[in-house]
């Protein structure tokens, strides 16, 4: 060992000194050895006397849960200050150096071989939110302890004079050190997770509440001294915040649950205090209890915690596969609307044909008319000529006529199905979700690649609304950003912020860095009749349309600010609770000849 980290140092040197990496190194290796050589000090002066039995070796979840939780970057850091740890604890608890060294390289090889085992078979992002991922951490656990255990045991046997047997010495270590992975560990894996993916305020709060009730009743139930009560009582009582724990929060509050729980239970155990300080027992009976009872809390707290985990986990992608089916379907639809749109076009670029027939026949009709009088021309022969041009006008009315009649349709088509896909299912959704899902789905499909798109949306935000509704704002706005200019800017960015306004609104934000709307222009952008007119800052139907969505379907208010050059920012609030949609209405008719 000490040669590959000679190597390692020489290599550094040689390559050139990376000092910011070198101090997080020595920084973490230090942090490590403080939290061991603490926990170890703990552990060594609550020891069950006059035996020095300890209940659990916390310090081995320190070194363990900080590796699994950093990976194998980690690795020399927390060999280091756990063999440093170990030494020092050892030494200070007047231990033989020699053996207080095999401890340490006792110690510090459990926590590689556990944390090595989890990255072989389950990966680096190892988190406790699944069943298989909580047994792994138990196989790990036993694995790396009972191998350890060996060499603990004669290391113990050779520099302590002790009539205590090497199978049970070893069964010492391997219980003490256990639990102190099986406990600790998962705290430390499950904070790290939750630093990288934070809880929302509400979710904290709700699981400090809940961790500190299942921290009083175990304080209270460990008083007790009946050993009904003391074993069966508390056990009953804690199954309801845990199950409370597991349900509703991450597995990081059911872990700092069990750890509070089991702290409570070594401290009564040490100091003869409750049932597991019961001084009619032996030690060996009140070591067992405790063991016991501990392994109970923390696996049934993170077992618990695991199998809602996955519950909800599994209802996530559920709702995402089917917002990514509805956004799917709305999709097809706009490019269904968007060809009816340039039929709509061509329609009325063909009426340009007539009308200027019209305009023509009719000019050149009243011009010929007032010079009749002064031509000689026989009555028949005028009036041919009259009938002539009355055909003409009559014929290019009726085509006019004819497209106009056809246009109207079309535009009441489109406007009939933009009204009747208002009618989608209402559902509570997750807003952060809804918008990760309607992104994605909708990204791979823009026609420039280099724009970019950033979410700002707290976890904690969801709406009983019509996800169906607001995945259509947003992939209009999405569209309408790309497809019309208004990320042409050189950084090509747009950003999704959502924040509570009120109680019962949520504000969402959707801006972008591109090239702006004149002034002149934004106080039309959402006139259906202006946006499809092709002027500088045009927008096409899709701030149209979002508009509808916004305020006749979620039952919000929708703003536009922008500036030529500085990006266009569109301001949405919704209500918590979207209103009742009224039936559509059947609008569509046919123009009036």
């Amino acid at each position: 060992m000490w040669q590959n980290l000679r190597r390692q140092v020489q290599h550094e040197l040689s390559t050139g000194v990376d000092l910011t990496r070198w101090v997080g190194w020595i920084g973490l290796a230090v942090a490590v050895g403080i939290v061991y050589f603490v926990a170890a000090r703990l552990s060594l002066a609550l020891l069950t006397k006059p035996e020095g039995v300890a209940v659990f070796w916390p310090a081995a979840g320190v070194s363990a849960g900080v590796l699994i939780a950093l990976g194998s970057r980690a690795r020399w850091p927390v060999v280091v200050g756990t063999m440093a740890a170990t030494i020092a604890a050892n030494l200070f608890g007047d231990r033989n150096l020699w053996s207080a060294v095999l401890f340490a390289l006792c110690n510090a090889g459990e926590a590689v071989l556990a944390a090595w085992l989890i990255e072989h078979y389950f990966g680096l992002d190892f988190r406790l939110d699944k069943l298989r991922n909580v047994l792994g951490l138990a196989a790990a656990a036993i694995i790396g302890t009972a191998v350890s255990g060996i060499g603990g045991a004669v290391a113990y046997k050779l520099f302590h004079s002790t009539t205590t047997s090497m199978l049970t010495t070893w069964q010492h270590w391997f219980a003490s050190d256990g639990l102190g992975i099986i406990t600790v560990a998962p705290l430390l894996i499950e904070l790290a997770s939750a630093w990288r993916d934070r809880p929302s305020p509400s979710e904290l709060a709700e699981g400090a509440l809940a961790v500190a009730a299942l921290a009083l009743v175990s304080g209270l139930g460990i008083f007790l001294h009946s050993e009904l009560l003391a074993t069966v009582g508390p056990v009953a009582v804690l199954f309801a915040p845990l199950l409370w724990l597991a349900a509703r929060c991450r597995p990081v509050f059911a872990a700092a649950a069990a750890f509070i729980v089991s702290l409570s239970i070594v401290w009564t155990t040490t100091f003869g205090i409750g049932y597991f300080g019961n001084p009619a027992l032996s030690v060996a009976e009140r070591v067992m209890a405790a063991q016991v009872s501990i392994l109970l809390v923390t696996v049934s707290a993170s077992v618990l915690a695991a199998l809602f985990a996955e519950i909800r986990e599994k209802r996530r992608l559920a709702e995402a596969a089917l917002l990514a089916s509805e956004t799917q379907r709305y999709l097809i639809e706009t490019q269904r609307l968007a060809a009816l749109g340039r039929l709509v076009a061509g329609v009325a670029h063909e009426i340009n044909t007539p009308v200027g027939i019209s305009l023509t026949v009719a000019s050149t009709l009243a011009h010929r008319s007032a010079n009749f009088a002064d031509q000689i021309v026989s009555g028949p022969v005028r009036r041919s000529l009259l009938a002539e041009f009355s055909d003409s006008c009559r014929d290019a009315a009726n085509q006019l006529v004819a497209n106009l009649q056809r246009a109207g349709e079309l535009v009441q088509s489109f406007k009939q199905v933009t009204a009747d896909r208002s009618h989608a299912d209402r559902r509570t959704f997750d807003l952060k979700l809804a918008t990760e899902q309607i992104v994605a789905s909708v990204l791979p499909g823009l026609p420039k690649s280099r724009a970019s798109l950033a979410l700002e949306i707290p976890s904690d935000i969801t709406l009983d609304s019509y996800p169906g509704a607001y995945g259509q704002v947003l992939t209009n706005l999405i569209f309408n950003a790309v497809t019309h200019g208004f990320t042409d800017g050189p950084g090509g960015h747009m950003l999704i912020k959502a924040r509570r306004f009120g109680m019962e609104q949520v504000e969402i934000i959707f801006s972008d860095d591109g090239s702006g709307i004149p002034e002149e222009v934004q106080r039309q952008v959402f006139d259906p009749f202006f946006t499809t007119r092709r002027a500088q800052g045009r927008t096409g139907l899709g701030l149209y349309i979002v508009h509808n969505l916004v305020t006749q379907q979620l039952g919000g208010r929708i703003t536009l600010v922008s500036a030529l050059g500085k990006g266009t920012t569109i301001y949405m609030t919704l209500p918590v609770l979207a209103p009742g949609l009224a039936e559509p209405t059947n609008t569509a008719g046919r123009l009036n000849t």
